[in-house]
């Protein structure tokens, strides 16, 4: 089983394997620097974070995550083209498609990850530091909880 920590942990390293040029910060006010990814837990529609009454009654732990996903706003064309190549369903620059090709995050433990979608295209955040245009991709990760 992999614990909030280690998914983190493991999602830092998946990211920063396939687009060594993207920080991956633990908060958004933490942001120095973009094309930056900040992965934050996120409620559900049901309002909870993580489910523990996976499968089985305690066979599994569903994580909801929420991808903050900023690039540098200075030329808006630019900055748009920018966050597309991160928001896209696929290409080298593609979250959907990095965890789509290692669902698993490296854990090898049984966990699965995938990105369910985007919300909040074009918005920034008030809290970080630096001019940005960013979107928030969400994704679901289960992990054995035994």
């Amino acid at each position: 089983m992999a614990s909030l920590t280690e998914i983190r942990a493991a999602l830092k390293a998946t990211l920063k394997a396939a687009v060594p040029d993207l920080s991956v910060y633990s908060e958004v006010p933490s942001v120095k620097q973009v094309p930056a990814v900040v992965p934050m837990p996120a409620p559900r529609p049901d309002g909870m974070t993580c489910d523990f009454n996976g499968a089985f009654g305690r066979g599994m732990d569903e994580w909801t995550l929420d991808l903050f996903v900023l690039v540098a706003y200075g030329d808006p064309a630019l900055a748009q083209k920018n966050l597309d190549q991160y928001v896209t369903g696929k290409g080298p620059k593609s979250i959907r498609q990095i965890i789509f090709n290692a669902p698993d995050l490296g854990l090898a433990d049984g966990t699965d990850a995938h990105a369910e979608g985007i919300r909040e295209y074009g918005g920034s955040f008030a809290s970080a530091g630096i001019q940005h245009v960013g979107a928030v991709v969400r994704l679901t990760v289960r992990t054995p909880s035994n």
